[in-house]
This record gives structure tokens, C-alpha cells and sequence, in this order.
């Protein structure tokens, strides 16, 4: 089987803002910032790119929960009313009308608003020199981030990049494949000359490694193998950036934001920016929970990869609450239903593994494998030796360090179709899956909002 079932429960997310200083998500503006005259000092553009940031949190549940089930790790054996659009997304079968779907539609479109709205009312005679560029970059590289995504889920999406009218909106069709590698190349190629090297005061915002690694992942998607070596390099040479010493140090709360978190969702449990446990279990028999599933924890040398535990050794809180150590945390003292994990969405792992994946899928093996063992290595695997393999057993090799490395992060699923395992494998674990079901359904709101298909058309098959 794919996966199994468990009993767990995922942590209520706050949607509200959150911070890894006390000042970052604050305050932002809502939906309407563009209303009025608001636009008018350096602080309201500031709060401008905070609610631009702030909104990745509404679906942050797609990346913690929902694609773990799209994945091999995590299963919903049998149905209910309220996990239904859940189950589908896990067994393939999927429609057009999932609400899970329609919410990540709607929340990355907004994003996408919010960013163009901030980039639409820069000018320089209101913001310096700096924070006018710091600000653009953050903004580039936001809107990239909802862009990429949207296309990962769904293929081709209509590219908006201004404040536009509904009327208007209804008039930009999907884009092609080159398009959308132009604009997301265009994009984070300015937002890397923009952004600064570091983040000393919020370490939250993003700085220019975090453009690096998902133009990156970005050309490694399009199977831009020479352009994701050479920028997958640069990012290597950043100096205030690295491995942590294990991957357990990378995760510990009191290491929030480390050299390896390059761009993470923060929360301040302190603050009543906190979240629930995810990945919880209300069971402490192995049997009961079964998670990790049986397809996770079959990736890992249980004796010797220190990424086990993280993932299996659950924690006590409670004797209704025990805690998947990787996202462990203690509750507040006044927030006493809250904790403070910080979710990631790239790490520096990304960088060393994309790194292999680029020079292996480039030609280049032996030159891949050193960088394919510097997270093996770390968690007390032996190092593969940097001689030539097939490239079919280089790419499984490379599926399965990230399955390890990645586990619960929301990249498996990305990972299997990127490297074009996702059909076979899953269907030698007994599902029905086809390429078309390797994207997603636009939603039917949509289409039919729309309504004009040549302009936003059905994903074949759905």
C-alpha cells in the first residue's frame, strides 16, 4: 500500500501574523490597503510587505498537512464528511471542486495582489534608495514564490504583475511553460541583485540566498541543468549560511531562524502568534498512531540515520498529546495551547541537494555525489562513493536522501513528479495515478468565473 492510516491530530494554524522579532507581522494592512490614500511614509510600505509575507500563512496547512497526503507520508484510510477534500487529494481522486484547492487558488492570487499592490505605489521620491530596493526584492521574490507554486499545482496560470480590475483579470489567459520560466527568471534574477546579504535585525525577511535557491529549484524544474549549476554555486559561497551540525540542531526552537532556515513561516507562541502541535498523535502505541507510514519510515537505516528519531521517538505532553519530535516545542506559559516552530520552506539542504540534482541530471555524477553526502553524512550515513552510477540509480538515490532529509516539510510530493518517479512509484504501490493527475485541477470556481475557455481552460483529464 501507499501509505497508512494514523491517528493524529495537526495543530490549528493562526493565520494572523507571527514573528522571529517582536516587531515583524505585528500589524499588517488587510485586503484593501490600496483604499484611500495609504501609501505615504517608509513604515507603510513596510507594513505593506508584512502583509505580504503574512498572507503565506492562510495555506501554510497545504505544505504542513495536505501534501504529506498527496505524498507517500501520510494516509486517510476511510472518509468522513469533514476530510474529504483530503482524502481525495491522498487517494487521486480528486475534482475540480476540492475546497482544499479552491482556498490555495484564492489566498496565492491574494498574495499575489498584496505584492503588486506594494510594488504598483513605489516611487523614489517616498521610500530611500535602499529600502526601496529592499522592499522591491522582498516583493519580487514573494510573488515568485505564490507564481512557482501556483504553476506546480496546477501548470499554467494566468501571470498577473499589476493591480488589475476584475474585468481585466478575466481577459489574462494561463500561460505557457516558457512563460512562466521567463517570469519567474526575470523576477528573482532582479530581486537577487535587490535583496541584501543579510538579515541581522528580522531575520524572517528574506535575503538574497533565499532568491537564489528557488531560482534554483526553479530552473531544476524546468530541467535547466547549466543554469540551476551555476546559481546553485553562487549560492554556495554566501558565507552566513550553512548545515547546522545535525539536522535535529536545524529544528530546535532554541536555534529559531539558524544559518540553515533560509525562508520560513515564523510564529511567537509568546505573543499569541504561536500554533497546535503538527503532527501530534493521542496515542503512544507505535501500532495505533502509524506514523511515520510504512513507505517513510521503509527510506530510513533506522540504527543509523539520526533523522529517525525526529520523526518517530514521539514526545509526551500529555496523556492525550504526544509530539512528532521534528516539530517539538513546549507550550507557552500564558498561550498554553500554543507553540513557537518556525516552518520551512527552503532550507540549506535545498541548496546542497539541488546542487547534486543539478550536476547528476547535468551529465555529471561523480562531481554530484560529495553534495548528495553532505546531508547523508551528516546524519550518520556512510558517504556514497563519487564514482559513476546509472543515471536512473543516481536520480533514485537522490529521491530517497530527500524523502529523508525533507520529511514533513512539504516536498515529497514535488520531488517524485520533478524527478518523473511520482507515476511508477505510486503505482507500484497499488494506485491508479497517470500523468495527468501529476498537476492538479483548476478550481471550478474559477472556470466558470471565468467562463471563457480560451482563456482559463480544464487541466486535461479532469
Amino acid at each position: 500500500m501507499k501509505k497508512i492510516t494514523y491517528i493524529l491530530s495537526l495543530g490549528l494554524l493562526m493565520v494572523s501574523a507571527a514573528s522571529c522579532s517582536d516587531a515583524f507581522f505585528g500589524q499588517y494592512p488587510s485586503n484593501d490597503i490600496t483604499e484611500g490614500n495609504f501609501y505615504q511614509t517608509e513604515e507603510d510600505f513596510n507594513q505593506g510587505v508584512y502583509s505580504c509575507y503574512a498572507k503565506l500563512k492562510t495555506q501554510s496547512g497545504f505544505f504542513i498537512s495536505e501534501l504529506a497526503f498527496r505524498a507517500d507520508e501520510a494516509y486517510l484510510e476511510s472518509m468522513a464528511v469533514s476530510t474529504q477534500d483530503r482524502y481525495d487529494l491522498d487517494n487521486f481522486q480528486e475534482n475540480s471542486s476540492n475546497p482544499i484547492l479552491s482556498a490555495v487558488w484564492a489566498a496565492w492570487y491574494n498574495g499575489i495582489y498584496r505584492c503588486n499592490d506594494v510594488l504598483d505605489h513605489m516611487t523614489e521620491d517616498m521610500l530611500s534608495s535602499a529600502k526601496m530596493a529592499q522592499y522591491r526584492g522582498e516583493c519580487l521574490f514573494i510573488r515568485s514564490w505564490y507564481n512557482f507554486n501556483l504553476y506546480k499545482v496546477f501548470g499554467g496560470v494566468p501571470l498577473i504583475t499589476k493591480v488589475v480590475s476584475p474585468s481585466e483579470a478575466k481577459g489574462i489567459k494561463r500561460c505557457s511553460a516558457d512563460e512562466m520560466l521567463e517570469r519567474l527568471e526575470t523576477d528573482l534574477t532582479e530581486a537577487i541583485k535587490l535583496l541584501p546579504q543579510t538579515r541581522p535585525s528580522e531575520k524572517a525577511r528574506v535575503s538574497k540566498i533565499a532568491a537564489q535557491a528557488m531560482l534554483g529549484k526553479v530552473y531544476l524544474t524546468f530541467k535547466k541543468y547549466p543554469e540551476a549549476q551555476a546559481i546553485f554555486a553562487e549560492a554556495l559561497k554566501d558565507p552566513n549560511y550553512g548545515l547546522m551540525a545535525t539536522t535535529a540542531d536545524a529544528f530546535k526552537v532554541a536555534n529559531k531562524m539558524n544559518k540553515e532556515f533560509i525562508f520560513a513561516l515564523c510564529y511567537n507562541k509568546s505573543n499569541d502568534f504561536g500554533h497546535g502541535y503538527w503532527w501530534s498523535t493521542n496515542t503512544d502505541v507505535e501500532a495505533d498512531r502509524h506514523i511515520p507510514s510504512e513507505p517513510t519510515a521503509a527510506l530510513f537505516d533506522k540504527e543509523k540515520d539520526n533523522r529517525w528519531p525526529l520523526i518517530h521517538d514521539f514526545i509526551k505532553i500529555s496523556s492525550s498529546v504526544y509530539a512528532m519530535p521534528k516539530w517539538y516545542d513546549t507550550y507557552d506559559a500564558t498561550y498554553t495551547t500554543q507553540v513557537g516552530n518556525d516552518f520551512p520552506l527552503i532550507r540549506y539542504a535545498d541548496i546542497t541537494l539541488g546542487y547534486a540534482e543539478a550536476l547528476g541530471l547535468g551529465g555529471n555524477i561523480p562531481a554530484a555525489i560529495p553534495y548528495l553526502n553532505m546531508t547523508r553524512t551528516r546524519a550518520g550515513l556512510a558517504e556514497l562513493p563519487a564514482t559513476a552510477m546509472s543515471e536512473s540509480a543516481f536520480r533514485q538515490e537522490l529521491a530517497d536522501e530527500l524523502g529523508r532529509e525533507f520529511t514533513y516539510e512539504g516536498h515529497r510530493w514535488f520531488d517524485l513528479v520533478r524527478l518523473g518517479l511520482a507515476v511508477d512509484y505510486f503505482k507500484s504501490l497499488g494506485y491508479s495515478l497517470d500523468d495527468h493527475e501529476l498537476i492538479l485541477p483548476i478550481p471550478n470556481a474559477q472556470i466558470e468565473i471565468y467562463n471563457n475557455d480560451s482563456i482559463l481552460w480544464q487541466n486535461p483529464g479532469y
